[in-house]
């Protein structure tokens, strides 16, 4: 006779029908609140750090003016007139000076010619002048050791320096022709 999985008593088995869809369930539902809490946990503190970024980024403070724009006053109006007579006043009058002052005025001072008549020309040399003598280069001397010889090792040779026909000929031509096409040299 064959039992069936239901014909056992319920004291026999150690988990009731009912009990096992719950044991399988509660587990299931653990986890998956543990991982929201976990998600949450990490999504407000990455969202709160972001969000005091752009609230920082949108409220940016005046920046210092670097200059101050305003319109410059009017110079008072100089009366030149008067400025002129009050400097001509001052040349006019001479201002005691002792003799021993001016000559040491006069040494230190650079000679520098000031009235320009025919009696105190003195001519100057012109100051970009160029030598009339051409100045040739040495060359250095060539000698018998500096001349170096040179030796060829070997020829180059391609294919088609191969081909059997005489130089000069048609049949040499077209030969070297349809090699340098085949070897694309």
């Amino acid at each position: 006779m064959k039992a069936d999985w239901n014909d056992a008593p319920d004291y026999v088995t150690r988990h009731p029908r009912k009990s096992r869809r719950l044991a399988k369930l509660i587990p299931g539902l653990i986890g998956t609140l543990v991982t929201l809490a976990v998600l949450q946990m990490a999504a407000s503190a990455f969202l709160q750090g972001t969000a005091q970024r752009i609230a920082e980024k949108r409220i940016q403070p005046k920046p210092a003016p670097i200059a101050e724009i305003s319109r410059a006053e009017p110079a008072p109006v100089r009366d030149w007139d008067k400025v002129v007579e009050e400097v001509a006043a001052r040349g006019a009058t001479p201002q005691p000076k002792s003799a021993q002052s001016q000559v040491d005025l006069i040494e230190t001072r650079p000679s520098k010619q000031t009235v320009f008549n025919d009696s105190n020309y003195a001519p100057q040399g012109a100051t970009n002048i160029v030598p009339a003598t051409r100045v040739i280069p040495e060359q250095p001397v060539k000698t018998a050791a500096s001349r170096k010889e040179i030796i060829v090792v070997g020829k180059e040779s391609r294919i088609s320096d191969f081909c059997p026909y005489k130089e000069g000929s048609i049949g040499r031509r077209n030969c070297k022709a349809s090699v340098n096409l085949n070897t694309r040299n």
